[in-house]
């Protein structure tokens, strides 16, 4: 039988060959000389060459077949001993943060970062503060905060912050990314006092005796100040989509997942990618709460599908939070209390089991795919309740559902996760990061067996792993040479019975990934057909000492077929063509023009043609747009925004702000169906005085402006 499955194998594979030479398309490019570890199959398999065609994989086999497909134009590449594999697929984390880390302060604690003790954190931030200049009244962040390696118990509060920075409100988010510390003046910024209520699922530190916020801020109590987030221009949306997405790409990463996407966050990310942004896929999920309103904006049979390298991917439901932090919920008391001081705490979920049980059949409703955090051994309990209710006893149609982090996963669980095909995706950098905090919370018992990944392998499960950046590092060796050895960061073996082999944690980053993302006819395994989205590292992880891993480097990074690290002559950032009366501009957002691009920029546009009819009121809409800055009068209501032209030609939309004042109904009608129109716009034309704004060649409105 296997003898026969070569042969077809081999016939299949010469009768590709033949059809590539007689087609005359040659292969774009050849890999040979080094290691190519294809991820196929339940043992490693290596190839001596693979051949790429137009971003594909056409051939993977040896180098005498691949060279008699070779063409003139035909790149021959030697690894030169170096290894090729499938590019890494981002199991979890928070892409979105990508965007805006490069302007904060890093505070990871050691190895990772500077922040030891409050001392040198404080000092970072100011030095941090002197080098950027940051001007008085202007919001300071940091990232990466852990309180849990604070030496002697000894943590942030406002009170140090507003010592070191009296004139600035400062926030530092917590290495969770489920709350930060705030000084006095970013909680007036946010709007949190001690009138301030906690809500439930939440955390506010109380300073000693009194009801003032002592600067820590967690869970539910810190969603209003995600949602308060500053909006970022049109450029910075773009440009930074770009530089957060190649950090992904300096770790080998093609994909990236985005955890808990709320509405502006979503748009943000779509914006960018439709102005051409993404160099790697980047997948989203929409958090239960804003799921309704996205749905309104990105329809559900959309979903699951890339568009400019980017695609909504299923909904986020989040159960309880993170057991470093101990607002993770457990079915016994942590050993060290809560994060306020409270006695038997055991965490609270996020949302009662009601709303949970709710939340989990609206997304089986959708039939879109879920990803859940759960981290307590009473969360997952609380979710596998919830995945029961919503099946209602009939499992029969597949779900692609998957619980991220899963770390305190019991042993008695794993059946379910078997029985209903749920994936778990691990976090076995905890055994790195945070193993001490675990054994002083959890006990030494428990904290052995988080992240059990040897266990859930051997029962038939097919796990992910994943760093959840930026709460740990972007750093996909030291993720995989976790889940291989299980290391403290002081040295101590954390569950070494659950560790994996190479190849099995390997499998967790590229092939099962892939299946998490319903795209393993794309991605995961070096087979032709496949997308040639790979990495090249400098040693073989297969082939190293276990311990050494983490000091392997990503050489390079391709996104189907083309090298994306290290990236040279990118020519991304927007260059603004001279001034033209004559030219018609592409239009990819809902306005137009920026500042000294055309004759369009700066003059006030009085709406006078809406679809064909002659506007005739007193009031009606107008436009200008200047300095990157759009101001739009409805007739009611007032709009802003920022833009920004691209490459010459593409305009790209930063997020509308817009006031929400009743007129007469007239007005309000026209400005609605303004609005409804300017969402139409695809392109649009100026010459002097007059500006008509198209769609599919079609001119939708028309403007004019008075004579200077």
């Amino acid at each position: 039988m296997a003898s026969l499955k070569s042969l077809i194998c081999s016939l299949f594979c010469f009768a590709a060959i033949c059809q590539t030479l007689c087609l005359g398309q040659s292969p774009d490019t050849i890999y040979m000389g080094g290691s190519i570890l294809t991820m196929k199959g339940t043992t490693p398999s290596y190839v001596d060459a693979m051949s790429v065609k137009d971003g594909t994989i056409v051939f993977a086999g040896s180098l005498d077949e691949a060279l008699q497909a070779k063409g003139d134009n035909t790149r021959v590449i030697n690894l030169q001993g170096k290894t090729l594999l499938p590019g890494f697929i981002d199991a979890h984390s928070h892409y979105i943060n990508s965007l805006l880390v490069a302007n904060q302060c890093k505070l990871y604690a050691p190895p990772s970062g500077p922040g030891k003790d409050v001392p040198t954190i404080v000092a970072t931030l100011k030095k941090y503060a002197e080098e950027r200049k940051i001007p008085k009244g202007e919001l300071i962040v940091g990232y990466g905060y852990d309180d849990t390696v604070m030496p002697e118990g000894r943590l942030l509060n406002r009170d140090d912050l507003d010592e070191a920075f009296p004139d600035n409100p400062v926030r530092i988010d917590h290495v969770s990314m489920h709350g930060a510390v705030l000084n006095s003046l970013a909680l007036k910024k946010y709007g949190i006092s001690a009138e301030t209520k906690t809500p439930p699922g939440g955390v506010i530190v109380r300073k000693p005796g009194t009801e003032e916020p002592y600067g820590l801020i967690m869970e539910t109590a810190f969603l209003p100040i995600v949602e308060q987030a500053e909006p970022m221009t049109a450029r910075q949306e773009v440009e930074w989509s770009r530089a957060g997405q190649l950090l992904y790409a300096e770790a080998g990463v093609t994909t990236a997942h985005e955890g808990a996407t709320h509405l502006a966050q979503l748009q943000t990310i779509k914006r960018a990618a439709d102005a051409g942004a993404n160099v790697i896929d980047v997948v989203a999920y929409p958090f239960i709460t804003d799921v309704e309103k996205v749905l309104k904006e990105i329809p559900v049979d959309s979903w699951g599908k890339y568009q400019n390298r980017f695609k909504v991917g299923g909904v986020k439901i989040t159960i309880d939070g993170s057991p470093q932090g101990r607002t993770a919920f457990f079915t016994t008391p942590y050993l060290t209390g809560g994060p306020g001081g409270e006695k038997d705490w055991k965490g609270e979920p996020t949302f009662p089991q009601d709303l949970a049980n709710q939340m989990v059949k609206r997304v089986y409703e959708l039939n879109v795919p879920l990803i859940l955090h759960c981290n307590g051994d009473a969360a997952i309990d609380s979710f596998l309740t919830a995945y029961e209710f919503a099946r209602a006893g009939d499992y029969s149609r597949p779900w692609n559902v998957t619980t991220i982090h899963t770390q305190f996963l019991r042993s008695d669980q794993i059946p379910k996760f078997v029985k209903y095909k749920i994936r778990p995706s691990f976090y076995t950098l905890h055994t790195f990061y945070f193993a001490d905090a675990h054994i002083a919370n959890r006990g030494r018992e428990q904290a052995m067996y988080i992240s059990p990944m040897r266990d859930a392998i051997d029962a038939g499960l097919r796990p992910t792993n994943h760093t959840d950046f930026v709460v740990a590092p972007l750093d996909q060796m030291t993720m995989l040479w976790s889940a291989v050895n299980r290391i403290s960061r002081a040295g101590e073996e954390i569950g070494a019975s659950q560790r994996v082999t190479p190849y099995e944690a390997l499998k967790c980053m590229t092939e099962w990934a892939a299946e998490q993302y319903d795209e393993q006819q794309l991605k995961g395994t070096l087979e032709v057909g496949k997308w040639a989205d790979l990495v090249i590292l400098d040693r073989d992880p297969l082939k190293v000492e276990p311990m050494a891993i983490k000091e392997i480097r990503v050489v390079e990074t391709i996104k189907q077929g083309k090298t994306i690290y290290p990236l040279q002559n990118d020519k991304f950032s927007p260059e603004l063509p001279a001034n033209s009366a004559e030219a018609t501009y592409r239009w990819r957002a809902h306005v137009c023009d920026m500042t000294e691009v055309n004759q369009a920029a700066g003059k006030d546009w009085t709406l006078v043609s809406l679809n064909g009819k002659a506007i005739t009121t007193k009031k009606p809409p107008t436009m200008k747009f200047q300095s990157g800055k759009l101001s739009v009068f409805g007739g009611v209501n007032r709009l802003s925004g920022s833009y920004a032209l691209l490459d010459n030609q593409s305009v790209v939309l930063g997020q509308l702000m817009s006031t929400r004042m009743a007129g007469p109904a007239d007005l309000m009608d026209l400005e609605g169906n303004f609005s409804k129109t300017l969402a139409t716009v695809d392109s649009f034309h100026v010459e002097e005085n007059r500006l008509d704004l198209l769609s599919g060649g079609k001119v939708v409105a028309s403007f004019t402006a008075e004579k200077k």
